[in-house]
């Protein structure tokens, strides 16, 4: 209570109360602040690879909503399947990414706190001699701003929307993190192939320039014959050459992204087979349910829902702000008032119409977005259906092409024995089976990648199962 009684002058106590009161509900569940330098230690600790052990159990129990937990055995190395999981557990850019849930669920907790009320005091005390006497005039009073309570719902709406817009983004960008971890893999696996084919035939075509030097040399081939045989034997070079470059590439962003040293290497091994038997591939059952499979075409329809909510909290906002006061005082006189106060904003100027022009534009962008979105996802998914059906067709004519060559090269081998077969014929067929079956490694390759292309156009995961990349 103030003291009005002109001959009991206040005490300190009460004199202070005002003050300690202001003082305890300021510091009242108060933050501290910590430091978080970053230095050179911090860094190479975050650096440091994550014990296998722990990936183990984190891969086995994952939660997510495209990718299925998966027990890791690791014997005889890691399929591209198992891989992919433990990129998502252990990659440092996502890592980073999911750092934004803590940045959208702090936005959610400012969007909940409402504004705080207002305490004021005051004293002033007379001085010199009046006569009658007079006492300190004092104020006490208590304010607060009321019209914030009109948008509140709204703000919370729109930061769990925001909220759960983010969640999706970054489950998606795991599943796509994850799928391309596993497309490494195969390109790795396929590349390991190819590359002693590779070696291989770039061997026999250098065995066989050096044949025809000998012969052009003896005038038994042309300059012609000897400049095509170097002339294949340097493009076979050239694409050992890329083959290694790739291989180096591959590894390289693989052990990055499971956030390994760069010299290390993955111990890969290939999954299963796929079983046998592929039905047609339709646009129209792939792309059905599109909307609510891809995660990122949900992501932006929550990214709508949060714009609604402040875009309606915008227009909510035009309201005139409100504050509503009690307070309780006295003059110089020994008499005491109380009383309450209203005070309301005087719209003239500012309505609030540049939040809500900038609401309106925000979500008509987050519309037309979405749309071309959708658009761009369905066009996907018919170029995926399109070039793996004509890569298919590709591989099936490699395919049956390899049982002739195969016979050419016994046959040459046979006659080889017997030395009733031209040398250069000889080396020619294998060759040619070797290129032959470099071709179905790399159309099994391509065959994968458009697979796993598919499974992202549609929002359809094959990660965890028997299904291989392109059986969809």
């Amino acid at each position: 209570m103030l003291s009005t009684h002109p001959k009991a002058p206040a005490s300190g106590v009460s004199r202070a109360l005002p003050a300690l009161v202001v003082l305890a509900l300021a510091l009242g569940g108060c933050s501290t602040y910590e430091a978080n330098p970053i230095d050179g230690a911090s860094v190479n600790r975050a650096l440091e690879p994550e014990p296998l052990d722990s990936v183990k159990v984190a891969a086995s129990q994952l939660k997510h909503p495209l990718l299925a937990p998966i027990v890791i055995d690791g014997r005889g190395g890691f399929t591209p399947e198992e891989v992919a999981v433990m990129v998502v557990v252990v990659s440092p850019d996502l890592r980073a990414l999911r750092d934004q849930r803590g940045v959208a669920e702090a936005q959610i907790l400012q969007a909940g706190i409402l504004p705080n009320p207002q305490l004021g005091y005051s004293v002033d005390k007379p001085r010199g001699t009046y006569d009658p006497a007079v006492v300190a005039a004092k104020s006490l009073g208590l304010s607060w701003e009321v019209a914030s309570l009109l948008t509140h719902h709204d703000q919370v709406r729109a930061a769990k929307a925001g909220a759960g817009a983010v969640d999706l983004t970054v489950a998606w960008q795991e599943w796509q993190t994850a799928q391309d971890a596993r497309l490494r893999a195969y390109r790795i696996l396929s590349l390991k192939r190819r590359l002693p084919l590779a070696k291989s035939v770039e061997g026999l075509l250098a065995d066989t320039a050096g044949m025809m030097r000998k012969a052009a040399s003896l005038g038994l081939r042309t300059t012609t014959d000897l400049t095509a045989a170097t002339d294949s034997w340097a493009a076979a070079q050239n694409t050992r050459f890329d083959l290694e470059q790739q291989l180096s590439t591959e590894q390289a962003a693989l052990n990055l992204s499971l956030g390994m040293r760069a010299a290390d290497e993955v111990p890969l091994k290939a999954p299963e087979p796929a079983p046998a038997g592929e039905s047609p591939l339709s646009a129209t059952l792939l792309t059905e349910g599109l909307e609510t499979r891809r995660l990122d075409l949900v992501a932006l329809r929550l990214g709508y829902q949060s714009q609604e909510s402040t875009l309606r909290a915008a227009v909510l906002a035009q309201f005139p702000k409100i504050g509503l006061s009690v307070n309780k005082m006295n003059d110089t006189t020994p008499i005491n008032t109380r009383g309450v106060g209203v005070t309301v904003d005087l719209p003239l100027f500012d309505r609030n119409q540049g939040q809500i022009a900038l609401g309106k534009a925000t979500r008509q962008q987050l519309f037309d977005e979405y749309v071309a979105r959708v658009a761009e996802a369905r066009s996907q998914v018919g170029q995926a259906i399109q070039s793996l059906a004509l890569v298919r067709a590709q591989l099936g004519t490699v395919r049956e092409s390899l049982p002739d060559l195969m016979r050419l090269v016994a046959a040459n081998e046979a006659a080889q024995r017997s030395r009733n077969t031209d040398e250069l014929a000889y080396r020619d067929a294998k060759a040619a089976l070797a290129a032959r079956l470099m071709e179905q490694d790399r159309l099994e390759q391509q065959l994968a990648e458009l697979g796993v292309a598919l499974e992202i156009a549609t929002g359809r995961s094959s990660l965890n199962s028997h299904a291989q990349p392109g059986s969809l």
